[in-house]
């Protein structure tokens, strides 16, 4: 019987290096929730219009979900997961050049489509490595890393706005995206082997 130490061993290199990729994803998604706020209350927005551009780049997040998931279908995982994580990377760069509340929209708005079209990338790619023997163990480990990500990607967030300013957590959010989005981008192909086959 599989267990969670002989399947982690098992698939260690996997969850060491898409892993780390999913841990990141996850890092960034989270981070990216409190960062339009913040900086919203940094820049001396009003609640009602914070929350109207938290809305429109929730909105534009969601238009998103479908059309994303048929060309990670179509053209493979990367395709959607690499350019999500670089357009938010770009996005939560442009947070501290922001002024106003039609800048701020217009980055917000970016950040919620780089985060629309991947959408369920983390389980998707989890659902293709996982393994016959020990799957659900596997899938634990997995959602694992992305709990990980999740919980340090705000601490991370907010140790940098303790330690220097809100702009320098924000970019180090930003340069999360990034590392990402370059960790997806090698590795994804390179564990091609490690997938379940497709149905046709």
């Amino acid at each position: 019987r599989p267990t969670i130490r002989s399947v982690g061993a098992d698939h260690l290199k996997l969850l060491a290096t898409v892993g780390i990729g999913v841990l990141l994803v996850s890092a960034v998604r989270a981070s990216r929730q409190a960062v339009i706020p913040l900086w919203a209350e940094n820049i001396g927005l009003e609640a009602a219009v914070t929350s109207l551009i938290y809305g429109l780049a929730g909105g534009i997040d969601m238009l998103v979900f479908y059309p994303a998931g048929k060309v990670m279908d179509k053209k493979g995982r990367a395709w959607v997961a690499v350019p999500s994580m670089a357009i938010m990377g770009i996005a939560l760069l442009l947070v501290p050049f922001t002024h106003g509340a039609t800048a701020l929209l217009m980055a917000s708005m970016l950040i919620g489509f780089g985060n629309g079209i991947g959408s369920g990338m983390v389980m998707t790619l989890g659902a293709d490595y996982s393994p016959v023997a020990g799957r659900a163990h596997f899938l634990g480990l997995w959602r694992l890393m992305s709990d990980i990500g999740s919980t340090a990607g705000p601490g991370l967030l907010s140790a940098a706005t303790a330690l220097v300013s809100l702009a320098t957590g924000i970019w180090c959010t930003a340069g999360l995206a990034f590392a990402a989005s370059a960790t997806l981008w090698y590795w994804i192909p390179r564990m091609a082997s490690y997938a379940r086959p497709k149905k046709s």
